[in-house]
């Protein structure tokens, strides 16, 4: 029975471990492609403003989503040389993206640019819309400060672009 027990317990562990790892990867596929969007935005980049707006948005949030997914990784039990690959895919994807947008920007018809950047920036709006903030509010509580820092985002985003746009000259 001890024998058994112990099978079990390390069948166990081990099934947790690989779905954890797959949780970790479907994370690293869902990051990897917000990574691609937000990069690939930054390559369809014409003007200063539009370039420090987009690198300062990345800047701000690319910490949080990389420890997110390192913190994914390691929870998950996989071993430390697959994880680095994993995280390793996952800081390519950025060059791939700016690649993507400055191809597109350089040798594609206008009409691309424009279809590129609508997708990119719906793709923020629909996640963000349908995902992140109904997530948020799923649980009542600390709603009023929640409600705030939203409010606030909104309006720093609001406050950069206008800042941008004087660097701009509009």
């Amino acid at each position: 029975t001890v024998s058994a027990t112990a099978t079990a317990t390390a069948t166990a562990t081990a099934t947790a471990t690989a779905n954890n790892g797959r949780s970790a990867v479907i994370l690293l596929g869902a990051l990897a492609v917000h990574s691609i969007l937000e990069m690939t935005a930054l390559g369809l980049a014409r003007t200063f403003g539009d370039s420090a707006l987009l690198s300062l948005s990345i800047a701000l949030h690319q910490p949080a989503e990389s420890i997110a997914l390192l913190v994914a990784f390691l929870k998950s039990g996989m071993p430390k040389s697959d994880i680095i690959k994993y995280l390793s895919v996952f800081s390519a994807m950025g060059p791939v993206g700016v690649a993507i947008g400055m191809a597109v920007t350089s040798f594609a018809a206008p009409i691309v640019d424009s279809i590129m950047l609508a997708t990119v920036a719906g793709t923020f709006i629909y996640v963000g819309a349908t995902e992140v903030i109904p997530e948020e509010w799923e649980d009542q509580e600390h709603k009023w400060p929640k409600f705030f820092a939203l409010m606030c985002g909104i309006i720093s985003i609001f406050g950069i672009t206008q800042y941008t746009m004087t660097l701009e000259g509009h």
